[in-house]
């Protein structure tokens, strides 16, 4: 920029306003107004063209008069965006929001995070994001593990099991009961009592090309389980998470009457020819 081109700011996106407080930063500095609050904000926005203007005038004008505070509102309202491509962007978008949260002195303010996120979903990981149970979404330490295992790492299968399941004639994959997303917390026993031989969990499903997760139903009907999105209504199973050997999945607290246990049935004479076999008990 020479000493006639103003740089201008439209409000496209993160990396647009990034490079725009670089610019502004880097002209007050040649300018001799490095340390001027107030003379850096209204050179800012003289800049502001398009829909960062639009936004730049619904600014209250103390935001509008100092440079810091604008600063912050300009990092608050384009912030990165999620898109949901792949395993690296996940990462980098969990991790910017821990930053984002460190340097705001909010890392304990769940409230806050969340309400710094809800508004980075878009695309893919946008429709993802609001099929999610409302608990998850309120919840950024779930939140957070959801995101990483929606989208697990090159090379990395995350907590997805290989095992097919198909309940009501849909193919899903399975997720792993041990996983802690999946986990649903025990009071701590009493003292001197002997310590917890099984662990309680609910079965995750995710069906191929479509976002929705759902877990196992509490329902049962014509010899199935179905299906719900619902965290209430989720079965609850219980296993020996000691043992190396196949997880028993066992029914606790009458949850579906008359049946104790978990178990799959395969709808082929011969299950070596085929994979679709339905979850039942």
């Amino acid at each position: 920029m020479d000493g006639t081109e103003l740089p201008q700011f439209r409000g496209t996106d993160a990396k647009e306003c990034e490079e725009f407080i670089a610019a502004v930063v880097k002209h007050a500095y040649n300018q001799g107004k490095l340390r001027d609050d107030e003379w850096i904000a209204d050179f800012a926005a003289s800049c502001f063209v398009h829909d960062a203007l639009r936004w730049w005038s619904w600014l209250d004008e103390e935001t509008q008069g100092s440079w810091k505070m604008l600063r912050q509102a300009m990092f608050s309202r384009y912030r990165p965006l999620f898109h949901g491509k792949n395993g690296e962007e996940a990462e980098q978008f969990v991790f910017s929001v821990r930053q984002r949260a460190l340097d705001a002195g909010k890392e304990n303010d769940n409230d806050w995070i969340i309400a710094s996120v809800s508004g980075s979903f878009i695309g893919n990981a946008l429709r993802w994001h609001v099929s999610l149970d409302s608990s998850i979404r309120k919840n950024w330490e779930l939140l957070e593990v959801a995101i990483l295992a929606q989208y697990p790492g090159e090379g990395q299968s995350g907590p997805l099991l290989k095992y097919i399941w198909v309940v009501c004639g849909q193919k899903y994959p399975l997720i792993n009961p041990l996983h802690p997303f999946n986990r649903i917390p025990t009071p701590a026993a009493a003292a001197l009592a002997p310590p917890r031989t099984k662990s309680r969990g609910r079965i995750r499903l995710l069906k191929k090309n479509d976002s929705t997760i759902s877990y196992l139903s509490k329902s049962f009907s014509n010899d199935r389980i179905g299906l719900t999105t619902s965290l209430s209504n989720a079965l609850e199973v219980e296993y020996n998470p000691s043992s190396s050997s196949p997880h028993q999945l066992l029914i606790p607290d009458g949850q579906i009457p008359n049946y104790d246990a978990l178990g799959a049935r395969w709808n082929l004479t011969d299950i070596t020819k085929g994979n679709r076999f339905v979850a039942s008990v």
